[in-house]
């Protein structure tokens, strides 16, 4: 290794729900593959650099050294939560959303490009219908109780229809069903990424523009700061591979800051079946491949991992490559979605992160 100072532009996924939340998972996962090759890792860092989104760390191995700048281009708190909003908002909407998703054929045929994201599509479909039965049930409570929740009068035997539908729906046996499965699996989360998924596909109230606008603003302060770093790479997570994907194709200065892009659980093949935006920005950085300095897209991808599949982008492309994760992880953690963090602790991520050629 030569004295050098690299760059990690990282771009998290929507369930981080505050800043570092995985930036100190990615910074944990490295430490731990140093320790463990012999690699002496050290922070640059003071005490008060927590909540900054920035990390140094210097590695030394054999008499050299090298510097690493971890950068977090947090976004997740610009999504909306369909889970806070009131019971007439998550009737209204949730029918919206279940239609978007369940009734696209395009999705269904990209999920069953994989039958891990098939089985986790299909998955998902069942919880969201828990969700919203519990959805529906306070919708009707709340219109029997009040009628002018709905903005105009209801007739005396429309309102006691509502209230003994609600009460029927709402029955204690329904409820502790849906309370256990709560408590097992991450069904408020499950439906707030699927809403914050649509509407960023379909850029309601701008949220497209403001999430990309975050990693092109960062990318802009690398373009101008070029001379700084001897390499930089864009590692993006879950749904932050969309973004990226997005940003990077897009990316308007001449030419693109960026040496290497590495890609964790990335559902590019599902949502490019939802949208041709989405697709078509696939294709535009796939073609920006080996153009000025962007020469490598590395997407790691697990078949234990039942929220993403592999990239699509052929392996016969020059610069790019899949690279299948082969850690095992016990079906409750698949089911759950926690194995989708398997990333951050994988030897072989942290290998191509660390990069100590």
């Amino acid at each position: 290794m030569n004295n050098k100072k690299d760059l990690i532009l990282f771009v998290p996924g929507m369930g981080a729900s505050e800043p570092e939340q995985y930036l100190k998972k990615l910074v944990d996962g490295m430490r731990d593959y140093c320790d463990g090759k012999g690699v002496s890792f050290n922070s640059l860092d003071n005490n008060e650099v927590e909540n900054t989104g920035v990390r140094n760390v210097q590695l030394e191995v054999d008499n050299q050294s090298k510097t690493i700048e971890i950068r977090e281009v947090f976004w997740s708190d610009l999504r909306p939560r369909l889970s806070t909003e009131g019971p007439l908002r998550k009737f209204l909407r949730g029918f919206d959303l279940l239609f978007y998703w369940a009734g696209s054929f395009k999705t269904w045929r990209a999920a069953a490009r994989s039958k891990y994201m098939l089985v986790n599509t299909v998955f998902t479909l069942l919880l969201f219908l828990v969700w919203y039965y519990g959805a529906v049930a306070a919708a009707f409570t709340a219109i029997g109780a009040s009628p002018e929740v709905l903005g105009f009068q209801l007739t005396e035997g429309w309102q006691q229809w509502f209230q003994i539908m609600g009460k029927n729906m709402g029955s204690w046996n329904v409820w502790l069903s849906a309370a256990v499965l709560m408590t097992i699996f991450p069904v408020a989360e499950v439906i707030d990424i699927s809403f914050g998924t649509k509407c960023f596909l379909q850029n309601r109230l701008g949220l497209q523009h403001k999430i990309n606008g975050r990693l092109s603003r960062a990318l802009s302060s690398v373009h101008r700061q070029s001379d700084s770093y001897s390499s930089v790479t864009v590692m993006a997570h879950s749904f932050g591979v969309v973004v990226a994907t997005e940003v990077l194709a897009d990316f308007d200065k001449q030419s693109l800051p960026v040496n290497r892009l590495v890609t964790l659980g990335g559902p590019l093949e599902l949502i490019q079946g939802r949208s041709a935006r989405v697709r078509d920005a696939r294709v535009r950085l796939e073609n920006r491949l080996n153009r000025d300095s962007f020469t490598r897209w590395i997407d790691f991808y697990s078949d234990y991992d039942w929220l993403c599949s592999k990239t699509p982008v052929s392996d016969r492309v020059q610069g790019f490559e899949h690279r299948k994760i082969t850690t095992t992880v016990p079906w409750d953690q698949r089911a759950s979605g926690a194995s989708h963090l398997l990333y951050y602790s994988d030897w072989d991520v942290m290998k191509e992160l660390v990069n100590l050629e």
